[in-house]
C-alpha cells in the first residue's frame, strides 16, 4: 500500500485524481503473467511499461486534451477492466511455479524503504516537488515563472501508472496468479490513505509526505482489524465507503469551490 500511497502523493499534490490505479495494476499483472510464460525476467519490464504506457496515456488526454482528470482516470479504469478480462478470458491465469519464490521479506523491505525514503526525498528535498506542491496552488503563476508544468504534470501520471505496473508484477509473484480481481481495492485504499493521513484533496503547498506514512499505517491497521473480527465483504466495502465520505469531508476545501451558473 505505502509503495502506491506515495506515487499517489505526486499526483494529488498538483490537485488531480486518478481512479485508474486499481485497474492499471490488473492489466498490467495480465500482460506481466503472459510475459512471465515466455521469460519470467520480463514480467518486470513488462509490467512496468504497461503501467507506463497507461499513465502516458492519462497524461495526454487529461493534460494535453484538457479533459478533466476525474473523467478520464475514470473512463481508463473500464478501459482497463475491459482488457483484462479481454485477457484472462473472464478467469485467471497462473504464473510459473519458481516466480513464487521471488516473493521475500527481503524484498517487501526493499520496497518499502524505496518508496517511503525515495518519494519522500523527492517529495520534500527536490526542486521536482516543490514545483508539484506550487502547481496545486496556482499552476498559472507556476508557469509564468518558467516551470514547464505540462512536463510536471505528465511526470506524475507516468510515475503513477509505473508504480501500478510494478505492483502488477509483485501481486503476481505474491498470490502466483492473475485475475479480474486483482487491483480491485487499490484505489480505494490509496485514496483512503492520502486523505486520512492529513493530505488535502485540492493538493498545493499543505500537501506534505507524512500523510503518505501516516495514512498508511491507519489503513492497514483498519485491514487488519476488519479481517480479526471477520467482516465480510459486503461490510468491508462499506466501512471503506464510509471512512473515504469522512475523509473527503475533512479534506476538501470548501471555500475554493467554482459554482457553475
Amino acid at each position: 500500500i505505502i509503495a502506491a500511497v506515495s506515487a499517489y502523493s505526486f499526483v494529488l499534490a498538483t490537485g488531480n485524481l486518478d481512479f485508474s490505479i486499481g485497474a492499471n495494476m490488473g492489466v498490467s499483472c495480465a500482460i506481466s503473467c503472459i510475459a512471465a510464460h515466455i521469460n519470467p525476467v520480463l514480467a518486470i519490464p513488462a509490467g512496468v511499461l504497461t503501467g507506463s504506457i497507461i499513465g502516458l496515456v492519462n497524461a495526454t488526454i487529461s493534460v494535453k486534451l484538457n479533459i478533466n482528470a476525474f473523467i478520464t482516470t475514470l473512463a481508463m479504469m473500464f478501459v482497463c477492466n475491459g482488457l483484462t478480462v479481454m485477457i484472462l478470458g473472464n478467469g485467471a491465469m497462473g504464473a510459473p511455479i519458481a516466480m513464487l519464490k521471488w516473493f521475500s521479506a527481503p524484498l517487501k523491505l526493499i520496497v518499502i524503504l524505496f518508496f517511503a525514503v525515495g518519494g519522500y526525498f523527492t517529495f520534500e528535498h527536490t526542486a521536482y516537488g516543490k514545483r508539484l506542491r506550487a502547481i496545486g496552488a496556482c499552476p498559472e503563476a507556476v508557469r509564468q515563472s518558467g516551470v514547464n508544468v505540462t512536463l510536471h504534470k505528465f511526470m506524475t501520471f507516468i510515475i503513477m501508472g509505473a508504480t501500478c505496473g510494478f505492483l502488477g508484477f509483485i501481486s503476481l509473484i505474491r498470490t502466483g496468479t492473475a485475475s479480474t480481481g486483482t487491483g480491485s481495492s487499490l484505489m480505494m485504499n490509496a485514496l483512503n490513505a492520502v486523505l486520512i493521513g492529513g493530505m488535502p484533496l485540492g493538493g498545493g503547498p499543505t500537501s506534505k509526505f507524512r500523510s503518505v506514512i501516516l495514512g498508511s499505517i491507519i489503513i492497514l491497521i483498519m485491514e487488519s482489524g476488519m479481517v480479526i473480527l471477520q467482516f465480510d465483504n459486503i461490510t468491508t466495502q462499506l466501512v471503506k465507503a464510509l471512512v473515504f465520505i469522512i475523509a473527503v469531508g475533512i479534506s476538501f476545501d470548501r471555500k475554493n469551490v467554482k459554482v457553475i451558473k
